[in-house]
């Protein structure tokens, strides 16, 4: 039983000191506390536990000579017995926690090391440190394991088999067959990203964050997205031959209807060559395209981004700035949408259209209850005056806001 000058109410404050240096010491009886006794109460309980007067403002407390008091007097033991009985808790030996930690963190980075082994590995592992991916994760080991066994597969050598052509290797066929998962290395899961960071490493290259930079540093390994579930919304596109391709989209513009392209479709089709004269909107929002489809305005074809370009959009653009088409880019006047645009004009040398200060002010002005604007700050490449009115209303502008406006342009420009 604790006797009562050891479990006086009144003691509260003074073992909650005593036990967290009794902590921070490793549950070693080292070092000392200073109390406060606020209370005259407080002064004699605390008088009593040392077994000295506590008449001063400021009472300092040896941890060795209390524990060896308590062992001697109180019947259950020194400070390793007390603490429990007295808080209720057990205790938490600190150092020993964080060393255990320490060394849970290291475990999987240094597993690592061991499973990969080539110049690049260092680099990938302080990454992986740095950024705490796999700090606290009961799987993180697995994941490491996993992450190897990708990165060694696609080290192998790759050269065709006398006689037969290899087909493109997908992200899917990849993690079903190595790690009995088709989803395994799904955008999205941390080992994707771990793999991602591998990538990055081995080439020597920043980590990508874009979907589409994510997307050719898995095909520069080798390992394209699957063929299908990746596409690009058009609409009115013609083009020169493009073969069954070609085709298709002639049909679907003399129809008036939207139509999907996949990555199969580009492959097999080659080089895109688009008919003459043509206008092209590349719109960040499908609802735009759906727009101008409904109004059937001739002489333009419409590219949706559907967000970040994604590599069947990055393909397409590509062709068609190439060929030498007018793009001309509409999206969204937030702070990811600027980022999106500034990327279309600096990589397919899209010409921002309709996305001034003044278009964003009028459109603030059209649209009082528009979004706040959240995330990162992204200067506008083609317009400083733009990135001044948006941090000063604080508002985006979403293109289906402007959507009359954006048509009316449409119709205005048509050849």
């Amino acid at each position: 039983m604790t006797p009562a000058w050891v479990a006086d109410p009144e003691l509260g404050r003074t073992w909650e000191r005593v036990r967290a240096r009794f902590e921070r010491a490793g549950l070693q009886a080292q070092g000392y506390v200073v109390l406060s006794p606020a209370t005259r109460g407080e002064r004699q309980a605390v008088a009593a536990l040392l077994g000295r007067p506590a008449v001063r403002a400021r009472v300092r407390v040896d941890l060795a000579g209390l524990d060896a008091r308590l062992r001697e007097r109180s019947g259950i033991g020194g400070l390793a017995e007390v603490l429990p009985a007295v808080t209720g808790q057990p205790l938490l030996d600190r150092p020993a926690a964080r060393a255990q930690q320490l060394a849970a963190r290291e475990a999987p980075l240094a597993l690592a090391g061991e499973l990969v082994t080539q110049p690049w590995a260092d680099r990938w592992v302080a990454g992986l440190r740095s950024t705490g991916v796999l700090t606290g994760r009961d799987d993180a080991e697995d994941i490491v394991r996993a992450a190897a066994a990708v990165m060694a597969e696609l080290a192998q050598d790759t050269t065709d088999p006398p006689g037969q052509h290899r087909y493109a290797l997908s992200r899917v066929e990849l993690a079903a067959r190595l790690l009995g998962d088709a989803h395994a290395l799904d955008r999205g899961t941390v080992l994707h990203h771990v793999v991602v960071r591998a990538l990055a490493a081995a080439r020597d290259t920043a980590v990508p964050t874009a979907a589409r930079e994510v997307e050719e540093l898995w095909a520069g390994a080798g390992v394209a997205p699957d063929l299908l579930s990746r596409t690009c919304l058009v609409w009115g596109l013609r083009l020169v031959d493009g073969g069954p391709l070609g085709a298709r989209l002639a049909a679907s513009a003399r129809a008036g209807d939207p139509v999907h392209l996949t990555e199969w479709e580009l492959r097999r089709t080659g080089t895109l060559v688009p008919e003459p004269g043509i206008l092209v909107l590349v719109c960040e929002n499908p609802r735009v395209l759906e727009a101008v489809a409904q109004d059937g305005i001739p002489g333009w074809a419409v590219v949706c981004t559907s967000g970040e370009p994604n590599l069947v959009v990055d393909r397409l653009l590509v062709d068609l700035a190439a060929a030498g088409v007018e793009l001309r880019y509409h999206g969204d006047l937030d702070w990811p949408g600027v980022a999106i645009a500034n990327r279309a004009m600096m990589r397919y040398g899209a010409r921002p259209w309709l996305m001034s200060a003044q278009d964003y002010l009028a459109g603030v002005s059209r649209s009082i209850s528009g979004p706040a604007l959240s995330g990162g700050e992204v200067e506008p490449g083609w317009d400083p005056d733009l990135g001044a009115a948006m941090r000063s209303h604080g508002r985006g502008v979403h293109e289906e806001a402007v959507l009359d406006t954006l048509l009316q342009a449409v119709r205005d420009d048509s050849p």
